[in-house]
C-alpha cells in the first residue's frame, strides 16, 4: 500500500518547483506593473522633474556625432557620425511611406499622446509569458523580460535621440538611477532588468513632454506630428550604415 500512497506526494514534490516559478513570476510582474505606475505617475505629475534634455539640436535635425575635425584655431571642420543620413521634411515623405510606417509601427500615432496605452495589456501578455518561460528555464526565483515592441513612434525617437548614454549603460552592471524604488527592484529582478525598466519609464516620461514641447513650439499638435514623423524618417537606423529613409534609397 505504500506505493500509491507514496504517488501523489512525489507528484506534488515535482511541481512544487514549476508552481514557484509560476508564483515568482506573476507575483513579480504584478509588481513590477503597480510600482511602475506609480513611479511614472510621481515623477511624471506629481514631483519636480529632472532638466529637459535640449532641444535644439532634435529642431534642428542634428543627429548625434561621435568626434570631430578642428583647425589649428580649434574651430570645428567635420563632425564624425557613425551612420550616413539625409534629412526630409514632412512634405517630402511621399504619402504611401507615410501610411506604411504608421501602419507597420505605430498605427495609433497621430492620436495618442506620444504613449499608446491601449497596447498596454498586450505588453504585459508578452512580459508575462516571457517572464515565466524565463523563470521556468532558469529555476527557482524571478525573472523579468521586456519583450520587443510597444514602443511608439515618439518614444522610439526619444530614445534614438535623449537616450543613448542610458541605453548603453542597461548592461554596466550598475544601476543607472539612484533612491529606494530602484534598489528595491534591483533586489527583485537583478540589476540589468531594472536598468532596461528604468529607461523605459523615462522613455515614457520624456516621449509626453516631447510631444507637449513640440506642439507648443509649431502651434498645434498635428503640426508636431508631422515634424517628429519627418525626425523619424530621417533618423531610423535601416542597415548598411545608413539612417533615414532617403540614404537607404540612395545606391
Amino acid at each position: 500500500d505504500a506505493g500509491p500512497r507514496g504517488a501523489p506526494e512525489a507528484v506534488s514534490l515535482e511541481l512544487a518547483p514549476i508552481l514557484g516559478a509560476i508564483s515568482g513570476a506573476v507575483f513579480t510582474l504584478m509588481a513590477v506593473v503597480l510600482l511602475s505606475l506609480a513611479c511614472l505617475a510621481l515623477n511624471v505629475w506629481s514631483f519636480p522633474t529632472p532638466p529637459q534634455p535640449d532641444l535644439g539640436p532634435f529642431i534642428r535635425f542634428e543627429a548625434p556625432s561621435i568626434g570631430a575635425v578642428y583647425d589649428a584655431r580649434g574651430n570645428v571642420l567635420i563632425e564624425l557620425a557613425r551612420e550616413y543620413r539625409r534629412t526630409v521634411s514632412y512634405d517630402q515623405v511621399p504619402k504611401v511611406l507615410r501610411d506604411a510606417i504608421l501602419a507597420a509601427e505605430d498605427k495609433n500615432f497621430l492620436s495618442h499622446s506620444g504613449v499608446d496605452y491601449s497596447v498596454l495589456p498586450r505588453v504585459v501578455q508578452k512580459t508575462a509569458a516571457s517572464s515565466l518561460g524565463a523563470s521556468w528555464k532558469g529555476g527557482p526565483g524571478t525573472s523579468l523580460r521586456l519583450p520587443h515592441g510597444g514602443s511608439t513612434i515618439t518614444q522610439q525617437l526619444v530614445r534614438g535621440s535623449f537616450l543613448r548614454d542610458l541605453t548603453r549603460s542597461e548592461r554596466s552592471g550598475t544601476l543607472v538611477r539612484d533612491g529606494l524604488f530602484p534598489r528595491l527592484l534591483s533586489g527583485a529582478l537583478g540589476i540589468s532588468a531594472t536598468n532596461m525598466l528604468l529607461r523605459k519609464l523615462e522613455e515614457v516620461r520624456l516621449a509626453l513632454w516631447l510631444e507637449r514641447e513640440m506642439g507648443r513650439r509649431y502651434g498645434s499638435g498635428e503640426r508636431a506630428k508631422g515634424e517628429i514623423l519627418a525626425r523619424h524618417a530621417s533618423f531610423v537606423y535601416l542597415g548598411n550604415g545608413r539612417s533615414g529613409f532617403a540614404a537607404a534609397s540612395e545606391d
